[in-house]
């Protein structure tokens, strides 16, 4: 197997109206030859296949709430509605903030209407806290918003995770919102499954061995779980991983669950953990689970002698093919992106280097997710986000990408 690259696009500054920066959670989606592409404080979006972009501001383009846009923003584009999803987080203020849920409707990725939504509007119990980190995901008939939540008055303590559910055809239709929420505030950033069909699963670590999976059918409000045993891993602080200049770009890197997807009766979850054991760097930890048995199949991992990969994002294309997004650096290589196709017939991953940078960044942070979607003209390829830095070691030398790949047997 081989990987095609159908588009490997650089953006420019002037592609995306600045706003770079080396936590750069890049996210894309597309319908047909229509593309948007955001950052951590960016939006662009393309009407021709990438040949051209016009930058899209996430501050003004819709109304401010709470105390303006902040961050953490994340795209997906539902087929099966015709919807473009966009989700925004803004700044807390008096004691919240808002995640707000944007929908257009058709190509033209520019016609917006939105729904917000703050902590104690969601549950009462939820007061004086503010939501951050932030991803999406869909089922059949269902969208599925995961955050965390923090206490305001004491901002860095962690006080619940949660995924939020919401009715795709009232979506469609910008129709009363009739929703639903699952919390809890033992299991932190819990990470939803992309291709979930009638039921939606999301995991997150019980420990270093241990991992707890949700299970949401889509025909109940209720949620169960189970536990899953895997081989020991290491989420020891600090993660390290320096290339040719010394720069370290794993300084802020941590063990959060980052990629899950599910393709017929296989559960896949996909992390970062620290070097341990015969693997000398950082590597992505890959846990193959049965749905049907709740049992573990296999671990898949990424590593390698020579570099650390970091920040895999998941995601099954139409025919069930497992794509994936992630960086890689470290030694004789600056931080690069990199995706691949997960060939389960030979048991191996086939991954390509969309790009490498030329620096690593001169404040040791990266991250903190990447996007891949199915590309939503092809039954077999996917879209996907990155980034490198050329020219220099600041977030104001960050290059965005944007990638369709697929593979060749």
């Amino acid at each position: 197997m081989s990987i095609v690259f159908y588009k490997n696009i650089s953006l420019t500054d002037a592609n995306i109206g600045g706003g770079t920066s080396t936590v750069g959670e890049p996210n894309v989606a597309n319908n047909g030859d229509n593309i948007f592409y955001t950052g951590n404080w960016y939006a662009t979006r393309s009407y021709d296949g990438g040949g051209s972009w016009s930058a899209v501001n996430p501050y003004t383009t819709l109304p401010n709430v709470d105390g303006g846009f902040c961050c953490d923003q994340t795209l997906i584009y539902e087929h099966s509605r015709d919807i473009l999803v966009w989700v925004l987080q803004y700044i807390e203020e008096n004691g919240r903030n808002t995640l707000r849920v944007a929908i257009s409707p058709g190509a033209a990725m520019n016609n917006w209407y939105w729904w917000d939504f703050q902590p104690a509007a969601v549950n009462a119990d939820w007061d004086g806290e503010w939501f951050d980190y932030n991803h999406v995901a869909t089922s059949n008939n269902f969208l599925y918003v995961g955050t965390n939540a923090f206490t305001v008055s004491t901002p860095s303590r962690f006080a619940r995770s949660v995924i939020l559910r919401f009715p795709l055809d009232a979506l469609a239709n910008g129709s009363n919102l009739d929703y639903r929420s699952y919390s809890t505030t033992t299991y932190g950033s819990l990470r939803c499954v992309q291709g979930a069909r009638d039921v939606m699963y999301f995991a997150s670590h019980s420990s270093t061995s241990q991992m707890r999976v949700f299970k949401w059918p889509e025909a109940t409000n209720s949620v169960s779980t189970f536990d899953v045993n895997v081989s020991l891993w290491s989420r020891s602080q600090p993660y390290f991983s320096a290339g040719p200049d010394g720069n370290n770009w794993l300084g802020r890197c941590d063990h959060r669950i980052t990629g899950g997807a599910i393709a017929g009766d296989v559960l896949t979850f996909a992390w970062t953990s620290n070097n341990f054991n015969e693997r000398p760097r950082p590597y992505v930890r890959v846990v193959n689970i049965s749905a049907a048995n709740e049992s573990l199949i296999n671990e898949p991992d990424i590593w390698n002698q020579e570099m650390a990969f970091a920040y895999p994002a998941l995601c099954p294309n139409n025919r069930g093919d497992l794509g994936i997004t992630l960086f890689a650096g470290g030694g004789d290589y600056h931080p690069g992106h990199v995706v691949g196709v997960r060939d389960a017939q030979r048991g191996v991953w086939d991954l390509a280097a969309s790009r490498y940078g030329t620096n690593g960044p001169d404040d040791g942070k990266w991250g903190d997710y990447l996007g891949i979607l199915p590309y939503s003209d092809s039954g077999a390829s996917w879209i996907a986000s990155g980034y490198t830095l050329r020219g220099g070691s600041n977030r104001t030398d960050i290059e965005p990408r944007v990638v369709q790949f697929g593979f060749r047997s």
